[in-house]
């Protein structure tokens, strides 16, 4: 028995490297701390509480406001910052509420990153101001009552630090929670 191969050379397909494997962009990693907070306050009338969220990426999302840490700056410090800047509101510092980690991937200048991001979340309480979106990164700023707040939040970590901040504000005595 005689065998014949025939050995032709295909031609690479559209937007692929060698014709088998689509070409892979550089990749690089980076890690990147933030701080942020719950603000709760009592509703008029002392019916329940309302929770401050900001609207992002043209109001599709609905976030808790948080930055990243300056540097020398403590977690806390940067939560009552970036909750100033993104939103016209003071609000103190009441309970740290623990940390998430999430990955996201950006592409920018042909290079892929991942990105690794640790936020520091804490329960704050509401001390004054007027809610006023940062022009630079925030499209809105609004208070809502919790059950609203809770539907409204894009990301479930955020929906459960809220919980959280709930469980732990129930715990707090009435005079740590005024401005």
């Amino acid at each position: 028995m005689r065998y014949s191969v025939s050995l032709r050379r295909r031609r690479p397909k559209r937007g692929m490297a060698g014709g088998s494997r689509p070409q892979a962009l550089p990749q690089s990693r980076r890690r990147v701390t933030s701080a942020g907070g719950v603000v709760l306050r009592e509703r008029a009338g002392g019916k329940g509480l309302e929770v401050l969220l900001i609207a992002i990426k043209d109001g599709r999302v609905w976030s808790l406001p948080k930055g990243q840490v300056e540097p020398g700056e403590r977690y806390p410090q940067t939560a009552v910052r970036e909750v100033r800047e993104e939103t016209g509101i003071e609000a103190k510092v009441l309970a740290p509420l623990g940390s998430i980690r999430y990955h996201f991937t950006v592409k920018d200048d042909g290079i892929q990153t991942t990105v690794t991001k640790e936020v520091h979340h804490f329960l704050m309480g509401y001390v004054g101001g007027t809610p006023r979106p940062q022009k630079e990164e925030v499209d809105g700023v609004a208070w809502f009552p919790v059950r609203e707040a809770l539907k409204r939040l894009s990301h479930q970590n955020e929906r459960n630090a809220v919980l959280k901040a709930l469980a732990c504000w129930d715990t707090q005595t009435p005079m740590s929670a005024q401005p």
